[in-house]
């Protein structure tokens, strides 16, 4: 009688390890996917940067005895 009552025990067990790790696996799965979706909705509402668009600005030309205007 105890031998096949360890057994159930050891399948009960058996059994519970594979849905704890089951559940780790979900909840993992879960929270990537909620920081992402959140990661993604600030972004829409706040864009990171500005930007910005750089432009040529007029330069003096030079010559050897100085600027020339």
């Amino acid at each position: 009688m105890n031998k096949a009552r360890g057994t159930n025990f050891g399948s009960f067990t058996k059994l519970m390890q594979c849905f704890n790790i089951a559940a780790i696996c979900a909840l993992a799965v879960w929270h990537s996917y909620a920081f992402y979706v959140h990661r993604l909705t600030v972004q829409a509402a706040h864009p990171a940067a500005p930007v910005y668009e750089f432009q040529p600005v007029p330069v003096q030309q030079q010559n050897a005895r100085g600027i020339i205007a």
